[in-house]
């Protein structure tokens, strides 16, 4: 009879324990490449503390339309001739009009420069022309870079 009932006490507490909520063990999820794999043990011992971590706010679907429709239409105002403007102008402001702004001032800031160093080349000293054909080449490389 003793026997018995230590095995009803044993299967008694096995299945409780294999019965207990899977959510009590920690379980971590461990990339190493484009394979994933799951552990009972921490994949590094970095620890990361995420209890305050700022939550993203979704943006305003109505903030994002109104954002976009004016992005279309300053776009579509660089689209169209100004008047007295000439094709090549015009050519150019359109290329432009895609750029990054930095990108457009540094092209503005190269279409007054080049023809400066353009006119130094026409001096009689020597360096100076030299220094302004390094300088010329320099701005010219530039701006094929930028696609100005």
């Amino acid at each position: 009879m003793f026997h018995n009932s230590t095995l009803l006490v044993l299967s008694t507490l096995i299945w409780i324990g294999a019965s207990a909520p899977a959510s009590g063990q920690t379980v971590f999820k461990c990339r190493s490449g484009r394979s994933v794999t799951y552990s009972e043990k921490p994949c590094s011992r970095r620890m990361v503390n995420t209890d305050e971590a700022p939550v993203p706010a979704k943006p305003n679907p109505k903030e994002v339309d109104v954002r976009r429709l004016e992005e279309n239409r300053a776009i579509a105002r660089a689209m169209r001739p100004k008047p007295g403007e000439s094709a090549e102008d015009f050519k150019t402001r359109r290329r432009r009009a895609r750029m990054l702004a930095t990108d457009r001032d540094e092209c503005a800031r190269l279409d007054k420069r080049m023809p400066v160093e353009k006119a130094r080349m026409k001096k009689l000293d020597e360096d100076e022309v030299s220094n302004a054909q390094a300088e010329l080449g320099d701005s010219r490389k530039r701006f094929s870079e930028l696609k100005c």
